[in-house]
């Protein structure tokens, strides 16, 4: 799987920054040593639903960039979103897609997205 899209969470941007090996101009993201650029969104990843009203959207595990969610009309604040009478933690974060113009111009399956998402979070844990 390549680098077209990736979920990075706010704690792993912090340590790779404080490490070095990422840097951060505006909303871009350049990972080190590799050069790879890519266009920040903010975003998150569904970890839990925490009503216990079960998660018939299918949103645990998924990853959702800031229109996503308010498309499916949820509210964010740090760490939860609440859709209807539904709430979930969540992992914030960024949502992002290379800066290259000669990098392919479609990401990742979401289901694809949903993996790197939990490869960064176990990467930042």
């Amino acid at each position: 799987m390549g680098q077209d899209r990736l979920f990075v969470s706010n704690a792993c941007v912090d340590r790779w920054l404080v490490e070095g090996r990422a840097e951060v101009d505006g909303d871009a993201l350049t990972l080190r040593p590799e050069g790879a650029r890519f266009a920040l969104r903010p975003g998150v990843v569904f970890v839990a639903e925490v009503t216990g009203e079960g998660d018939p959207a299918g949103l645990v595990g998924t990853v959702r960039d800031e229109d996503q969610l308010a498309a499916l009309g949820a509210e964010h604040d740090a760490g939860s979103v609440l859709l209807g009478d539904r709430a979930y933690d969540v992992v914030d974060g960024f949502v992002g897609a290379p800066v290259d113009p000669g990098a392919p111009a479609a990401g990742p399956s979401d289901g694809e997205l949903d993996l790197l998402a939990r490869f960064f979070l176990q990467a930042s844990s």
